[in-house]
């Protein structure tokens, strides 16, 4: 049979009131012997970080003896707190169960195994959250006294076990409550594990993963970002972020100032691999980068992994985000409200059929576009008192539903655009316009199947899609006048089918297997040309096709308590114009458990990229070109080593220290002769071809990160340290010589802290330091007007000047390749958020700050025009400080 779990299943202690704690205090100090057995728990809990298992029924309203000795070593202190309860404790993997004296008996020793043979029985299922239904991925199903194993991406487990009349199981996941369940093993058990949210704050509030202890998983370089740290920490104009804070993280760098671009162990910001339900997102950015498209209220969970990659993932050098979207409430209908400086948000998820079905809607919008549009360009130093608009959406929808107890389908899919432009007069006679649009939308279709309790399998079919388009207009206010319009464009289509295996032989083994089919159309150096002088239209666009079929697996298992390898590969065949190339590539990772709270894990990985992404600034701006890999514009290739070490220092402290080292083969630049069509640019675009203005080179990179943790308490947050090398080498560019690229930065620091002063108040602070990037200063100017092209490395560095040209009096002219490092950057970022419960609503009002202490950080440097007409060399800064304000109502 299987035994009910303790109610709520809670590892951790439930909360004390002021009130209690005034009470305790009151009673110790008139020498009373006596304590409330929860309030003696909690101080043990609190003061020394331990973890209990217990029925609130079996706890409440038992007093207990107050020790002698409050610095006793843990068992003898319980000991004495349960004297006269007729109560016991006993060690459940690092929790300590509290339960009646009269506990069942143990089961009786295993009989022979030469006169019967052991039979195995499996226990499957999924975890869920208990309040919504949600299936919850990377929750760790530990067998006490046996290793552990984690959900899948869609929260299913399975557990191949020999027979017993009981075995125990402790469930846990970053910010929800453990369970414990005693189940009988005597047949195939299927169930569902429920965690409860782990939102009340005197209770120990993880922010780690319970199977992120030292030597759970042979996984290196892997963080998960729980939403909750999302939801909390500051952000630009209140707008929260999933990619920028994951800039925190030790080994990734932050691209120019404000920006949410990613680069990973020296990599560039085209070489992360960002997933939203199984569907690449090619361009994330919002608003020139300043936010990025991916809307937190829609997330479920975020997993990134910057080295010793899953075979799953390919198609990248650098880095996964692997973000998976909410199913929606399956239990009753909930909505949120949401307004600040920049956007309005709307959540709305419910049941379809109640505990079978659900769906989830969430929606963000700017509120100001034309005070949002002039405050950009304020920020980027030009076109001034110019009429712009700045604006964009976003739409997160998906539905879920379970056919039967073996199958389950999604339906999800996003949908955002951006709009950036102007206009002002010419003469009495005309006037222009300027604007860009550009957008993503994703599809994903899955079906869950379950052949038996150890073999799970996806199908999945994606859609994708990104596309940028840019115009220049000149609009005639007279009768007389002439109209005359220019537009460029350019972008990609996916449609991947992709099929997954998860076999679960044994509880120490687990097998992935799967095959990724891919057919991506690029739209190359799009342009028309409409001239009410000329009849007709002139028009042009490049069309390309490639294709991509991989195929993975990979073994994890564990070999003795103490070794545990992963080791697969990836195979994939890509074909683009005619020509196909193979490419192989395995991956390893082992991990050695030295004690319970230290282990040693390395990986070796090898990883490539059939996409590049051509561009000035390396920041992900609507006008980089993504491109196919070609015969003449091969492949990205990289081999990455790490070394890790993860220590817990306490059951609040985890510290971990890697060491990488990655060689990069065919990353690409611009030719120092490249030429593209430009964004105004009206010259003869069919004889442009971006394979002529681009080459190729090497990189290498090398790095120590460290990262303390503190992963329990009101206080939670990291402490990350980077050290970094990143070179790079061109034939055609520098004469040869090895440079820095734009990204390189030597030693980063950054301190992430969350304090919980009340369970409706808390304050939020991140501090950033890092050491200045190398950057090309103009050496001259050469007096100009309207130079308008893109793809001038020499020339081109300034956002505004990727963009739309400079209409400034210089072309400036650069020899050098980042020889000059700018000053170091640092900035503290402050939020303060207040609850308000009353009755089914809770309001949040959320105050913060940017950049608190008026750090003018650079941005880049420019050369400008003095009135005595000598060159000064300028110091540009994005801004000192933003305050933001927001607002929400859930309901």
């Amino acid at each position: 049979m299987r035994y009910r779990p303790l109610h709520a299943g809670s590892c951790l202690i439930y909360t004390h009131r002021l009130l209690a704690g005034l009470l305790f205090m009151v009673s110790t100090a008139l020498g009373q012997s006596r304590l409330s057995l929860q309030e003696g728990l909690q101080k043990l809990n609190q003061k020394r970080g331990l973890y209990f298992l217990y029925d609130p029924a079996v706890i409440n309203g038992r007093s207990a003896s107050v020790p002698t000795d409050w610095s006793l070593p843990t068992e003898p202190l319980l000991t004495q707190l349960l004297r006269g309860t007729q109560l016991s404790f006993r060690k459940v993997g690092d929790c300590y169960l509290i339960e009646a004296a009269t506990a069942p008996a143990p089961p009786p020793p295993p009989v022979s195994r030469a006169s019967q043979p052991t039979r195995r029985y499996t226990i499957s299922g999924y975890v869920k959250e208990q309040n919504s239904g949600e299936q919850l991925a990377g929750a760790m199903v530990y067998v006490v006294g046996k290793v552990a194993t984690t959900t899948n991406a869609y929260g299913y487990f399975a557990l191949s076990l020999p027979a017993s009349d009981d075995v125990e199981l402790l469930v846990s996941l970053v910010g929800y409550q453990r369970v414990y369940e005693r189940i009988r093993l005597d047949r195939n058990q299927s169930i569902n594990i429920l965690l409860p949210n782990n939102d009340q704050l005197d209770e120990v509030v993880l922010v780690a993963d319970a199977s992120e202890r030292a030597g759970a998983s042979p996984q290196t370089s892997q963080h998960s970002m729980p939403v909750a740290t999302l939801n909390e920490l500051p952000a630009v104009l209140g707008e929260k972020d999933v990619l920028k804070t994951l800039q925190l993280l030790p080994g990734v760098q932050k691209g120019l100032d404000g920006q949410a671009g990613l680069h990973v162990r020296g990599g560039g910001a085209d070489q992360n691999l960002l997933i939203l339900d199984d569907a690449p997102v090619y361009n994330a950015n919002h608003l020139f980068g300043f936010f990025s498209v991916f809307n937190v209220d829609a997330l479920k969970n975020t997993t990134m992994q910057k080295g010793g990659f899953s075979a799953r993932y390919g198609g990248r050098l650098s880095s996964v985000v692997d973000m998976t979207m909410r199913d929606g409430n399956r239990q009753t209908h909930h909505g949120e409200i949401g307004t600040g400086l920049v956007t309005s948000r709307l959540l709305l998820e419910g049941p379809l059929i109640k505990n079978k079905a659900s769906f989830l809607l969430t929606a963000r919008r700017t509120n100001f576009p034309s005070a949002l549009g002039n405050f950009v360009v304020g920020l980027l130093d030009n076109f001034t008192g110019t009429d712009w608009k700045a604006n964009f959406y976003d739409l997160n929808m998906k539905v879920n539903a379970d056919l039967d107890r073996r199958n389950q389908l999604y339906l999800s899919s996003y949908f955002g655009r951006d709009f950036f432009g102007g206009g002002d007069s010419l003469d009495q006679n005309r006037r222009w316009e300027n604007g860009i649009r550009w957008g993503n939308a994703t599809g994903t279709l899955r079906w869950n199947h379950l052949f038996s309790e150890r073999l799970f399998s996806n199908l999945s079919l994606i859609y994708s899609n990104y596309y940028f388009s840019s115009h220049t207009r000149f609009i005639p206010t007279s009768p007389d006048g002439v109209a005359q319009t220019w537009r460029s464009f350019d972008g990609l289509t996916d449609y991947s089918a992709k099929y997954d295996l998860d076999y679960f032989p044994r509880l120490h083994h687990q097998i992935r297997a799967g095959v990724i089919l891919t057919r991506r159309t690029f739209r190359l150096n799009g342009y028309e040309l409409l001239n009410a002088i000329t009849p007709g239209q002139q028009t042009s666009v490049e069309h390309n096709q490639s294709q991509e079929t991989s195929v993975y697996a990979e073994d994890e298992w564990t070999t003795n308590n103490r070794l545990t390898l992963k080791a697969g590969g990836r195979v994939t065949r890509y074909r683009v114009q005619g020509q196909s190339f193979f490419r192989a590539e395995p991956r390893l990772s082992i991990t050695v458990r030295l004690t319970d709270k230290t282990a040693l894990r390395s990986s070796y990985a090898e990883m490539n990229q059939f996409v590049h992404q051509l561009t000035n600034t390396g920041q992900g701006l609507p006008t980089d070109l993504w491109v196919p890999a070609t015969d003449r514009v091969r492949p990205q290739q990289a081999r990455q080593f790490v070394l890790a070490a993860v220590h817990d220092l306490t059951p609040k402290w985890q510290l971990s220290l890697e060491v990488y080292q990655k060689q990069m083969q065919h990353i690409i630049g611009y030719h120092p002769n490249a030429d593209f069509i430009g964004i105004t640019n009206t010259q003869d675009a069919a004889n442009i071809q971006w394979e002529r203005n681009v080459t190729t080179g090497n990189g290498s990179a090398s790095g120590v990160e460290l990262m303390l943790q503190r992963k329990v308490g009101r206080l939670s947050g990291w402490l990350a340290y980077t050290w970094a090398i990143t070179r790079w080498r061109f034939d055609e560019l520098n004469n040869g010589q090895p440079f820095y690229p734009n990204h390189d930065r030597r030693h980063t620091l950054s301190w992430v802290g969350t304090y919980a002063i009340r369970s409706t108040l808390k304050l939020s602070a991140n501090w950033m330091f890092s050491s200045g990037n190398p950057q090309s200063l103009p050496v001259s100017g050469i007096p100009s007007f309207g130079h308008l092209g893109l793809g001038k490395p020499n020339d081109l560095n300034t956002p505004s000047e990727q963009l739309f040209g400079t209409e400034g009096p210089l072309v400036q002219v650069r020899r050098s390749f980042n020889t000059f490092r700018a000053e170091p950057f640092h900035r503290l970022d402050l939020t303060l958020q207040k609850s308000y419960v009353a009755r089914r609503l809770t309001h949040q009002v959320e105050l913060g700050i940017v950049n608190a202490y008026g750090r003018r950080n650079p941005l880049y440097y420019d050369l400008h025009l003095e009135e005595n007409n000598q060159l000064t060399l300028k110091r540009i800064s994005l801004f000192t400080f933003i305050p933001s304000v927001n607002y929400t109502l859930r309901f």
